[in-house]
């Protein structure tokens, strides 16, 4: 795992390596990145794109996938559709791999609430 910036007053709760399940497109493609969870954020070294700020967490979820696989997903606050007005459409973001008992842990840390 590389080493991170934090900010000011930023403290890490804890990291470790996880599987994201990108679900996007009804295809399912795995990315391999450490993820952390700070007193500010939850975000992955590898993959960019996701980053999550505690305040714009809704909730998180403890399941499997497939029976076996432990999952962790979290899910973003909703936002009004831009077309159409069909409603509410939020970010969802499921993670697997070894430290996932671990990730629920920590988010409850942070204070995301479990749904």
């Amino acid at each position: 795992m590389s080493n991170i910036q934090l900010s000011p007053g930023e403290a890490l709760i804890g990291k470790g390596l996880v599987s994201y399940r990108d679900l996007e497109k009804h295809t399912c493609q795995c990315w391999h990145a450490a993820i952390y969870v700070t007193n500010q954020k939850v975000f992955l070294d590898t993959y960019t794109e996701i980053e999550l700020k505690l305040s714009k967490i809704r909730g998180f979820t403890f399941g499997r996938i497939l029976v076996f696989f432990p999952s962790v997903t979290i899910y973003g606050q909703a936002e009004k559709t831009m077309y159409g007005g069909h409603g509410l459409t939020e970010d969802a973001y499921t993670f697997t791999g070894f430290p996932i008992k671990k990730l629920k842990g920590w988010l409850l840390q942070a204070g995301v609430r479990e749904l």
